[in-house]
C-alpha cells in the first residue's frame, strides 16, 4: 500500500512539478530574479568544470535544482531520496529516476567535467577552461541584457526577445524578460529602473571575479594533484625495475659465498697455519 501511495506522489509530482510564481514587479523581486539566474548559470558552469552525474550516483548530501528552482537534497539511499529543502515542502520526496527527469539539466545529463579528463596535462586543460569561464561571462552578460529590456515594460506577462547579443558573444535566441522587473508602469518611479541596472551590473561583476579567482586555485591544485600522480606512478615503475637487480645481486652474492670453502688452495695464502706449541 505504502509503496503504491509512493508510486502515485511520483507521479503526480512528475504531472504538476513545483511551482515558482512571478512576483509583482519591485526593485527587491527583481534582484532576486536576478540572483536566481545568475546562480543558475554558476551551477551550470560549474557542472561542465567538475562534471555532474545521474541522481542515482550521486553522493548522500549532494543538492540538486529542478526546473523550478526549487532545491532538493539527497538524505538517503532508500526509493524517494531526495527531500525539498523548503522547510515547508520537507514531506515532497522524489525517486532518482523523477530527480533526472526534473533537473535543470536533466537533458545533458550526465556532464563529464574538464577537470575529469585522464591521461593529459593540466597545460592542456587550460584552453578548454578559459572557454568555459568565457563563455559564462558572455551568459551572465546576455542577463543583464534581458534584465535592461525589462526594465521599460509594462507588461504583466513575459515579453519575447528576439535576440541578444552582448560585445564580443554569440547570438542568444528565444528569450524572455522578467516580469519582475518590469518598471514601465505609474507607480514605480526611475529609481527602480537605476537599481536594477546596476545592480545586475555589479553582481555579476563580482561574481566573475569570484569565479575566476576560484578557477585559479582549481588549476593550481588539479596540476599538483596530477604532478603527483605522475611522480608517483614513475616512481612505482623505478621500484619495480630496481628491485630485480638488486635482488638477484644479492642472491648471487650469497651462493658465491656459500661456494668459497670448495676453492682449492694453490697459494701461499692458503698454508695451513703454524702448528700449535706443545
Amino acid at each position: 500500500m505504502q509503496r503504491t501511495l509512493s508510486l502515485l506522489l511520483a507521479l503526480l509530482l512528475s504531472i504538476a512539478p513545483l511551482a515558482v510564481h512571478a512576483e509583482k514587479a519591485s526593485p527587491d523581486a527583481c534582484r532576486d530574479r536576478t540572483n536566481r539566474e545568475l546562480a543558475h548559470e554558476q551551477r551550470l558552469y560549474r557542472a561542465y568544470l567538475f562534471g555532474k552525474k545521474k541522481a542515482e550516483d550521486a553522493p548522500i548530501g549532494d543538492v540538486r535544482y529542478d526546473k523550478q528552482g526549487w532545491a532538493w537534497y539527497k538524505a538517503n539511499d532508500s526509493d524517494t531520496p531526495w527531500i525539498n529543502s523548503h522547510q515547508d515542502n520537507q514531506n515532497r520526496k522524489w525517486s532518482d529516476t523523477l530527480m533526472d527527469d526534473q533537473d535543470e539539466h536533466g537533458e545533458i545529463l550526465p556532464i563529464k567535467g574538464i577537470f575529469e579528463t585522464k591521461r593529459v596535462t593540466t597545460s592542456e586543460l587550460i584552453p578548454y577552461l578559459l572557454q568555459a569561464i568565457r563563455a559564462m561571462e558572455c551568459r551572465s552578460a546576455a542577463l543583464c541584457e534581458i534584465s535592461r529590456f525589462s526594465e521599460v515594460q509594462s507588461d504583466e506577462d513575459p515579453v519575447e526577445i528576439d535576440v541578444i547579443q552582448p560585445i564580443g558573444c554569440i547570438e542568444f535566441k528565444n528569450l524572455q524578460s522578467w516580469p519582475e522587473c518590469h518598471f514601465a508602469v505609474p507607480d514605480l518611479s526611475i529609481d527602480a529602473q537605476v537599481d536594477s541596472r546596476s545592480y545586475c551590473d555589479e553582481i555579476s561583476s563580482q561574481l566573475m571575479r569570484r569565479e575566476i579567482e576560484q578557477l585559479k586555485l582549481a588549476v593550481e591544485y588539479d596540476a599538483g594533484f596530477r604532478t603527483l600522480l605522475q611522480f608517483a606512478g614513475n616512481f612505482d615503475i623505478f621500484l619495480r625495475e630496481l628491485r630485480w637487480p638488486i635482488t638477484g645481486t644479492l642472491r648471487q652474492a650469497a651462493q658465491l659465498l656459500g661456494q668459497l670453502e670448495r676453492i682449492p688452495c694453490f697459494l701461499s695464502s692458503c698454508d695451513s697455519a703454524p702448528p700449535a706449541a706443545e
